[in-house]
């Protein structure tokens, strides 16, 4: 798949993005569960290289990235990790001209074709507060920006040969994750939103099979204690009142509100019987509260469909 974007940042500047996202990409984030975690500190001489312009790491690194050309392509470094985790974006030594244009840019979520997930009105800050924009010189003093899900980017534009940054991550557990992008087609996840009135989301960057395994949305949460009484599956909770539900549908790309959904369900089942498949690039599982008071919990397991729901 094939994306470009354009963005203008606070400095007036333009940046274009244009990133061809392999089928090694796609496998990464697909193999995450496979992969092997490092160390955070590892000697300079075992620095990683980014070479890819696209590059999708779960790894603490260190990264080092050295401009080898004068080009001003826009560039990132997309971090993953497990959804009951954030991540830390540990900046060592920048040394990214502002009068060449360099920037660095680190942005609480990821981001594609200008849309980004979390998007803005699932998320707890502001897009402006979400996005750290910086460049120029330091060797000594350490940067740190923390995410607020299993999801974040570094996005950076160094135009001068030579020039570069090193930087690592940590993967620190969160206790009540909300917003989370799948990192696993096995695994199920329970989407909660802790008596909080806010939507939650678990995205994968993938045409999924969604089955949802337990339901419990409309439950009231009064001192912490959620009151429950089995009800079954109601569809098209879309058209009811309240309006809270899960919602499974599908989009291109990052954007909750162009989600097309193909079914919104609300209700209490222990054990459901709803099955859908999202032939889009993107699908999406999102629970949507209008009600502080309201319980929303679903555990969720998304498949590739190259696999079948069985």
């Amino acid at each position: 798949m094939r994306y470009a974007n354009t963005q203008i940042n606070r400095n007036g500047i333009a940046l274009k993005i244009e990133y061809f996202i392999t089928n090694e990409a796609v496998a990464n984030i697909l193999a995450y569960e496979a992969g092997t975690k490092t160390l955070f500190d590892i000697p300079r001489e075992h620095y990683r290289p980014v070479t890819d312009c696209m590059f999708v790491t779960s790894e603490s690194g260190p990264f080092s990235y050295i401009s080898s050309t004068n080009d001003d392509n826009v560039c990132g470094i997309y971090f993953l990790t497990d959804p009951d985790r954030v991540i830390e974006i540990h900046f060592h030594s920048f040394d990214v001209p502002c009068d060449h244009r360099g920037l660095l840019a680190v942005i609480d979520g990821w981001e594609l074709n200008g849309e980004i997930f979390p998007s803005e009105n699932d998320h707890s800050l502001s897009m402006k507060e979400r996005m750290n924009e910086f460049c120029g010189k330091n060797r000594w003093y350490k940067k740190i920006f923390t995410s607020s899900q299993n999801a974040a980017v570094l996005q950076y534009r160094v135009p001068l040969r030579g020039k570069g940054f090193v930087v690592s991550a940590r993967y620190p557990k969160n206790p009540r994750p909300c917003n989370v992008l799948s990192v696993s087609t096995t695994d199920p996840f329970t989407l909660r939103n802790y008596g909080r009135r806010i939507n939650c989301t678990l995205m994968a960057v993938y045409p999924g099979a969604v089955r949802i395994i337990a339901l419990g949305i409309g439950g009231s949460s009064s001192h912490g204690v959620v009151r429950t009484t089995e009800t079954g599956i109601l569809h098209k909770c879309d058209t009811r009142s309240p309006r809270d539900q899960l919602q499974i549908g599908g989009s291109r790309g990052f954007d909750t509100t162009k989600l097309d959904v193909i079914d919104s369900i609300c209700g209490i089942d222990s054990k459901p019987d709803v099955k859908e498949l999202v032939a889009y690039d993107v699908t999406r599982v999102r629970c949507v509260v209008d009600d502080r008071r309201v319980h929303c919990e679903a555990c969720v397991k998304v498949r590739g469909t190259i696999m079948t729901i069985k």
